[in-house]
């Protein structure tokens, strides 16, 4: 391919998955979703885990049934219901269709869609395919500092429901023409050649890593889905303040992308994981001592906690490339990513019981978490990246 056209191919993948990402802004809409429909902080956790969950679930079974012959129908399916999912959520006036739409409809459509420019760019891009992956993760990150402050805007102008509506068109009106656009380069060879099942289809790494990537999404989406919660609701900073604090946060997200993709090359997984959780652990840490009293610290804190969301998000496609063949990794990075819908679940309702029932102590217990996943790094030594 020419380099021209990789650029492009690069570039549209970077749009397409800066689009999609809206999902992770949800945050900003949990205050409007409580007060329409009176809803308590795990209540209005539902429909942002059930989109995660979902997610995960549509990409694991989309990986194994992508073929060259079918990516544009794959892809044509999940942008409908995307865009439909967005347009539903703001027309219902029902919490159950609220879900269905924002979570199953929206999640799954996104399931379908993103695992294509991630295969397709490594055909593109044979070497430094975990750069090269990491830039194209960065769109998906880097959504919400668009997102944030355009959905607050339109909000204060239009209303929630209204917003959600713009949403609905604006994302089959932009998203729609790249179905003729982007496609994987090569014809994929993702057959399932056996029913294997969970056990028999990954390794002993392949389970530890699943273990760890549940643990770290559980940490990332946990912080994430409250992010604007708690410090408009909670900490009380003024709402435009949070809403460009969510910008920063994407950018730091987007950015934990490529540079973990490359410690991924450089380093290895043991090493890449170590300078994450340290990472977390200094978020926790601060925001343990400031608890609201200084909005730099909340913004150090919690675009911490969506750097190494990002950073998981790289490491582990990296980690599963560098374990399996290439006609594999579709197949078993999907099997890997539905640790991101369990860690949706567990994140989401652990938050929301805390919060309910303890009040401001969630770093406390993340504290405890960190312990154990340094405990866990210990039992999984993997020197030399070929190893992951």
């Amino acid at each position: 391919m020419k380099p021209t056209n990789k650029v492009i191919y690069l570039v549209m993948s970077i749009w397409l998955m800066l689009m999609m990402g809206a999902v992770y802004t949800y945050s900003v809409f949990r205050p409007y979703v409580e007060n329409t429909f009176t809803l308590n902080t795990l209540q209005s956790g539902l429909p942002y885990m059930a989109s995660l969950f979902f997610y995960a679930l549509s990409m694991m079974i989309t990986g194994r049934l992508l073929k060259h012959t079918n990516t544009s129908l794959i892809m044509t399916i999940g942008l409908l219901l995307i865009g439909a999912g967005w347009f539903i959520a703001g027309s219902t006036e029902s919490f159950i269709i609220f879900v269905i739409s924002y979570g199953w409809m929206i999640g799954t459509g996104v399931g379908m869609v993103y695992g294509i420019p991630i295969r397709g760019i490594q055909d593109v891009y044979p070497l430094r395919k975990g750069f090269y992956m990491g830039i194209v993760l960065l769109g998906f990150g880097l959504s919400t500092l668009i997102v944030a402050p355009v959905s607050t805007f339109l909000i204060d102008r239009y209303g929630f429901s209204q917003t959600l509506h713009i949403y609905g068109y604006s994302f089959l009106v932009m998203l729609l023409p790249f179905v003729f656009l982007i496609r994987p380069i090569k014809p994929m060879e993702l057959e399932v050649k056996n029913n294997l099942s969970f056990q028999q289809s990954l390794s002993i790494t392949g389970r530890r890593l699943y273990i760890y990537f549940v643990f770290s999404t559980t940490i990332g989406l946990m912080m994430i889905g409250l992010s604007y919660y708690i410090g408009v609701s909670v900490y009380q900073f003024d709402a435009w303040k949070i809403a460009f604090s969510m910008s920063l946060f994407a950018i730091m997200n987007g950015i934990a992308r490529p540079i973990f993709g490359w410690l991924m090359d450089k380093k290895g997984f043991t090493f890449s994981t170590f300078i994450s959780l340290g990472l977390i652990m200094i978020a926790s840490i601060i925001s343990m001592i400031n608890r609201g009293t200084h909005l730099a610290l909340f913004m150090i804190s919690y675009g911490l906690f969506w750097f190494n969301l990002g950073a998981w998000l790289a490491i582990i496609p990296a980690a599963v490339r560098m374990k399996y063949e290439p006609s594999e990794y579709s197949k078993r990075y999907g099997l890997i990513f539905t640790g991101y819908g369990i860690g949706a679940i567990i994140g989401t309702l652990l938050s929301g019981f805390i919060m309910d029932i303890f009040g401001d102590t969630l770093y406390i217990y993340l504290m405890i978490l960190l312990i154990v996943g340094f405990l866990f790094l210990q039992t999984f030594q993997i020197n030399k990246k070929a190893t992951v």
